[in-house]
């Protein structure tokens, strides 16, 4: 037998040839419509189908593929090669409460005093989702005068409250997970065994025989995974032991506010007067935003997680910059990371991500450029989050930084189709570049290519160019020229003569680029650096150049129209 010839389609060919032989000696005529031709077409329709639910099996397994997307298969395979995906993360910040001038204290408050207990429970009128005091201990009591005001950090979510029982079993594992799209938060949760807190570990290993502890990671269902010990490594928890898995329930990104609304809350849970009776605080106490409520995000981007799947490191060790970056990245709150090492000092430069600190109105050019640089008390978050993961290499020193803003302006030459309005064309550049920049992964070069691309995909557009202006580049030749201007003055020297800007200052180079690149013009920058698109200066030759995209005159986008196309040639 030739086993090269046995092919479907080859015992397809040898069946039809076996029926129209048969049916011809009952002079009959075979074909598609007789009812074994109609067997085995549903035949070959069903081997097409199987080869075809194959393929796109061994597809979505296959994470190298461009296209597979399998948000199971991508983040089960993470997290057996040592990345663990990072879940939802709550907004936090703090809120100011001060007496209201026409309130009697005495009256309203009885005893003077208020007690506050942890996780009381807040609703924010404006965005509908509850907040939680994060008091960092079970109660405070406060002893009001007057003008009395005092401060009460919050983390938006809802603590829930789960139960389970121990089977004294070896690496007994507890799943939780909500329904919906509520999400279980990364950082906050406690195990209770037998009414007793039990320690959080990054891995098993880390635990000494019989200690009271656990390890808590993201399970393969996207929830929360509490795995106890053997008696070698950590304590198995007895057999019915009472088990208490306490742990909030966020919104993550929803919970970011903006603004700072006054008296914009309302009670939910329940805060006690020195008699022992319930009070409202919103109604004895004026309740502003006094820290921004932010650095909420959602459950780590797939993508993310499936380009970072080459790096994963299974050490559990801060001490490369990219480890460092990696880690701050895990948080989902920054839409650009980069780290470097200088004189021994790992400095971390992070850039938050815009889109959860700007109103869902607000676009790329009307965000406040404060957005884009970090304050102390972001800092301290983000320093915070690395000492609590326990990973940091004891030699390291780190710092971590805000980013340099290099200013850019850009012009776009565009040619249009004639049945276009200008108007509509320029609104579409506009979202487009806006998109590109708030979702900015680029960490060196901002090729042009990127945008001219994405300009391109615009239906009404025909061809386009685009220009970047470099503030940096332009401040160097307007100093140099205007350091030259001066010499010049001093020595009575005008430009009409034959001197140059050179002669006056030799090291003055006139074809320098600072912040470009030299022959193809994307952006570059420096590992401290992020180029930012916005006006507010002036270039070597007096243009000024607006930070307002929609007035008149130069802007920090210049759409210039270069002509037409008939409508007519639009492609199909």
């Amino acid at each position: 037998m030739n086993f090269v010839t046995i092919t479907f389609q080859n015992i397809k060919r040898e069946i039809e040839t076996f029926l129209r032989t048969e049916h011809i000696k009952g002079n009959i005529l075979f074909s598609p419509a007789s009812p074994y031709g109609q067997v085995l077409s549903v035949i070959e329709n069903l081997h097409q189908l199987s080869f075809l639910y194959l393929k796109n099996t061994i597809s979505q397994f296959d994470i190298i593929e461009p296209g597979s997307l399998n948000e199971r298969v991508i983040k089960n395979t993470a997290i057996l090669a040592g990345h663990i995906p990072g879940r939802a993360i709550s907004a936090t910040g703090t809120l100011k409460l001060s007496l209201k001038s026409n309130i009697d204290f005495e009256k309203e408050v009885p005893g003077g005093r208020i007690t506050i207990y942890n996780r009381t429970s807040i609703k924010n009128n404006t965005n509908g989702l509850e907040y939680a005091f994060n008091l960092g201990t079970d109660t405070v009591t406060h002893k009001i005068t007057p003008n009395y005001q005092f401060f009460i950090p919050i983390i938006q979510g809802m603590w829930s409250l789960s139960t389970k029982t121990g089977f004294n079993q070896m690496l007994q594992t507890l799943s939780f997970a909500e329904p919906g799209l509520k999400q279980i938060e990364n950082f906050n949760y406690e195990v209770i065994v037998q009414g007793e807190y039990w320690s959080v570990k990054k891995h098993i290993y880390e635990m000494i025989p019989d200690e009271k502890a656990c390890v808590v990671r993201t399970g393969f269902n996207g929830g929360l995974d509490v795995i106890f010990g053997n008696g070698g490594f950590g304590a198995m928890p007895t057999l019915g032991a009472n088990i208490r898995v306490s742990y909030l329930i966020t919104d993550g990104s929803a919970g970011n506010i903006f603004r700072r609304t006054r008296n914009d809350w309302k009670m939910i849970g329940d805060v006690y007067d020195g008699n022992g009776d319930t009070i409202d605080l919103t109604k004895i106490f004026n309740i502003d935003i006094y820290t921004d409520i932010n650095f909420g995000a959602d459950a780590e981007d797939l993508m993310f997680t499936k380009s970072i799947l080459p790096i994963v490191s299974n050490n559990f060790v801060l001490a490369l910059p990219q480890q460092y970056a990696y880690e701050i990245k895990k948080l989902g709150v920054f839409s650009h990371v980069n780290a470097y090492e200088k004189n021994g000092t790992i400095f971390i430069v992070a850039t938050p991500n815009i889109n959860l600190f700007k109103n869902q109105t607000s676009d790329y050019f009307s965000v406040d450029i404060k957005a884009f640089s970090l304050d102390n008390y972001e800092k301290s978050k983000i320093d915070k989050y690395l000492k609590t993961g326990g990973n940091i290499q004891l030699t390291k020193k780190y710092r971590i930084t805000a980013p340099d803003l290099s200013y850019y302006v850009m012009n776009v030459f565009v040619i249009s189709y004639s049945d276009t309005s200008d108007d509509s064309v320029n609104a579409q550049i506009l979202d487009q570049i806006s998109n590109y920049f708030l979702n900015m992964s680029r960490i060196d070069i901002i090729p042009k290519l990127d945008i001219i691309r994405l300009l391109s995909r615009i239906k009404d557009i025909h061809s386009v160019d685009i220009q970047f202006i470099c503030k940096k580049n332009e401040d160097y030749h307007k100093k140099a020229k205007q350091d030259a201007e001066n010499k010049m003055n001093m020595y009575n020297t005008s430009f009409q003569k034959n001197i140059s800007i050179t002669d006056m200052s030799p090291d003055y180079i006139p074809t320098a680029t600072k912040g470009l690149d030299s022959v193809l013009g994307d952006i570059i920058f420096d590992p401290n650096e992020v180029p930012i698109i916005r006006g507010g200066w002036y270039d070597r030759n007096g243009l000024y150049y607006s930070d307002d995209v929609d007035g008149n005159g130069l802007k920090s986008v210049n759409i210039i129209k270069k002509g037409t196309v008939d409508g007519k040639n639009r492609p199909i």
